[in-house]
């Protein structure tokens, strides 16, 4: 009998043995994606090359507490789903994506775990749209070993704290490029029917950088109409660099129509200022399904950037370059 077949007979059977452990007010549901690009990019002559974009696999829960709180989970890995011979590829195979526990209640909600930075969410995403591409932001404070706290909202008002917290086992640099330390993060939210306002800061002290600069970044999204988004964002980088960013969603009723720009005006005299932008479109096959194109400009002519998992600084010499994706994303 093959592994995967008696792999899937011992899940099946943990899995009933779950179902018909869980209480009433417990819930289990296990879902994913499977994502596949075709890219073209002028980058350093990359060329055309057919990819998996981030495939992932995952399972949530929740359990009542009491009649007011609730406590959950969520496990989710990242895969490759392109290539077979990736199994055999440690770098290539599967790997947390997110890991969390919390509690939820009148209170608001607290996370223990790995998951997207709160500032992250709230200033950069709305700007760094795009299903494959990514647009230039503030590489900050890496995910992993977080607690964070979401208050309620307050009459559109909504407070978010968190910590990265390395602890003081390790003197120096960690194996994933970070630093021992804590790294605190805030967000302070306004929103109402027409617009959100969020304010953010991050300290990246857990960057691998030993003396890293804070983020600071405020962005505004307005919503004129129900499928109509305009974002303005900026974002500074302590004695390094200023970032403006624009974006604009609009859902035409069969999926959306997005674009992007951002220019970065470096604080170093010596690196010249630069811009990115790129526009894409989605296409829903049915609810599960759906496919998307994107194209844009990019490079950054020899700056430094630096990796906002790992933290760890490179220095690339693309010039700017331009850069075509097609892709196919199957939600379960």
């Amino acid at each position: 009998m093959k592994k995967s077949i008696v792999a899937l007979a011992v899940s099946s059977a943990a899995l009933a043995s779950v179902s018909a452990y869980a209480a009433e007010d417990t819930s289990l549901d296990f879902y994913g994606n499977i994502q596949y690009a075709f890219a073209n990019s002028e980058a350093n002559g990359a060329g055309s090359d057919f990819q998996d974009n981030g495939s992932t696999l995952g399972v949530k829960g929740d359990s009542k507490v009491t009649d007011d709180i609730t406590a959950f989970f969520k496990y989710e890995l990242e895969f490759k789903a392109d290539n077979q011979a990736d199994r055999d590829n440690d770098y290539s195979g599967s790997k947390l994506d997110q890991a969390y526990v919390g509690v939820k209640g009148n209170f608001g909600k607290v996370t223990v775990g790995t998951h997207d930075t709160i500032y992250n969410n709230a200033i950069q995403d709305a700007v760094d749209q795009f299903e494959y591409f990514g647009i230039d932001s503030i590489g900050g404070s890496s995910q992993g070993d977080t607690i964070t706290y979401f208050s309620p909202s307050m009459s559109g008002f909504e407070v978010q704290l968190a910590v990265q917290t390395k602890g003081s086992a390790v003197d120096g640099e960690d194996n994933d490029g970070s630093y021992s330390g804590n790294a605190p993060m805030a967000v302070l939210k306004y929103s109402n029917d027409l617009v959100s306002v969020a304010l953010g800061y991050d300290s990246r002290e857990n960057t691998a950088a030993s003396d890293a600069d804070s983020a600071t970044g405020l962005a505004v999204t307005v919503t004129p109409m129900d499928n109509l988004s305009i974002t303005a964002k900026y974002e500074t980088l302590e004695d390094t660099a200023d970032y403006i960013g624009l974006a604009a969603r609009y859902g035409y009723g069969m999926g959306d129509v997005y674009g992007s720009y951002t220019n970065v005006d470096m604080d170093d005299s010596s690196l010249n200022d630069y811009n990115q932008y790129a526009f894409g479109v989605t296409y829903s096959i049915n609810s599960s399904m759906y496919v998307y194109a994107e194209a844009g400009t990019f490079g950054r002519d020899g700056h430094s950037t630096t990796n906002t998992t790992t933290g760890v600084v490179t220095v690339t010499s693309d010039e700017n370059y331009s850069a075509q994706v097609v892709g196919v994303t199957y939600i379960f």
